[in-house]
């Protein structure tokens, strides 16, 4: 495939039921009720879940825990603790299941921590410079980005190119690779920043590729991680959707007379098997979000209405939080039932 090539794809897919609401099947439902209280407060912000070569699931709910339970969803133990000391955590980290060990990047104290799937710690370290996302683990190495932010003294309040690096990291580590680095816009002034455009990521299955959104409007680049090249990208025609600023917002536009007219075209992407699903700006609160759905050349082939609040999608099963008339909160899992 040649670098570069750009795919344009047209308005509508080549699936001829296009818009449907996505059928799915409950495999497991972990529940706040009774005695059984596992979640603190909202599964917004940092939260996380893996699953572990043994089929074990570990859910990230509110600070200082990671849950972890059997493959039938019965309740094991916090595998990790807060505090400052060796192993312990934050409330600000993240995390990814590989094989059997669990990795801990924490914002908070700015380092990495690698831990068994007991809570075993097994090493940890300080970033130099901190990172922002944690996208995936591939063989012996760990895979990051990194924003790369000008001083304060040259922020100019304007929209400013941030470069974004892709980075490859050992699991102790003593070493750290730049793939590729993206561009990405933000509007920065001395004493303030605002949302433009969105960075969103997704790795391939295989550990190959890497899928971008770096623009606020509707693009998708495919980084070959093992040559550190785009080897393509692509698009589809897409109404925009319009921007609606709250007072407090509208109030920062106003005073660095700046705006956002349209709310960014993707707002999330995932792998499932060998197709990309592109999570549009496209929602309805009746029905759900639009889902659009490429295969992995860059051809749009399907969409999907999905209601569900979806977080991951992890082995082909669909990582979803739920809250009930009570309030009460659920962890469940789905495959799709079509």
């Amino acid at each position: 495939m040649q670098a570069q090539q750009v795919i344009e794809n047209p308005k509508k897919p080549l699936a001829k039921n296009p818009g449907r609401t996505l059928g799915l099947k409950e495999v497991l439902r972990i529940t706040d009720k009774g005695d059984r209280y596992y979640f603190r407060g909202s599964p917004g912000g940092f939260s996380g879940e893996g699953i572990d070569s043994d089929g074990f699931l570990y859910i990230q709910n509110g600070k200082d825990q990671i849950l972890k339970f059997t493959p039938a969803g019965e309740f094991l133990k916090n595998i990790i603790r807060g505090g400052q000391g060796p192993g312990e955590v934050s409330p600000y980290f993240t995390f990814l299941v590989g094989g059997r060990d669990v990795f801990i990047i924490d914002f908070g104290q700015n380092r990495i921590i690698r831990m068994t799937a007991g809570g075993e710690l097994v090493h940890q370290w300080t970033v130099r410079q901190p990172y922002n996302d944690f996208l995936g683990i591939l063989g012996d190495y760990l895979l990051f980005s990194r924003a790369n932010y000008p001083p304060i003294e040259e922020r100019k309040g304007k929209l400013t190119d941030i470069p974004h690096e892709i980075l490859l990291v050992s699991k102790d580590g003593s070493e750290e690779k730049l793939v590729h680095t993206f561009s990405v816009l933000r509007f920065l002034a001395q004493n303030a920043a605002a949302f433009w455009a969105p960075f969103h990521a997704a790795l391939s299955d295989d550990g190959r590729f890497l899928f971008v959104n770096h623009t606020a409007e509707y693009g998708i680049s495919v980084l070959d991680l093992e040559t550190g090249k785009i080897v393509r990208n692509f698009r589809r025609k897409y109404p925009r959707i319009k921007h609606y600023s709250d007072p407090r917002e509208a109030q920062f536009f106003k005073k660095y007379n700046f705006e956002r007219p349209y709310e960014a075209d993707i707002a999330g992407l995932y792998v499932f098997s060998n197709r990309l699903w592109v999570k549009t700006s496209t929602a309805d609160k009746e029905r759900g979000t639009l889902f659009d759905v490429f295969n992995f050349d860059g051809t749009y082939l399907d969409a999907f209405v999905l209601k569900k609040n979806m977080t991951a999608v992890r082995n082909g099963r669909l990582m979803v939080w739920e809250t009930d008339a009570e309030g009460y909160l659920s962890f469940v899992i789905y495959a799709v039932a079509e």
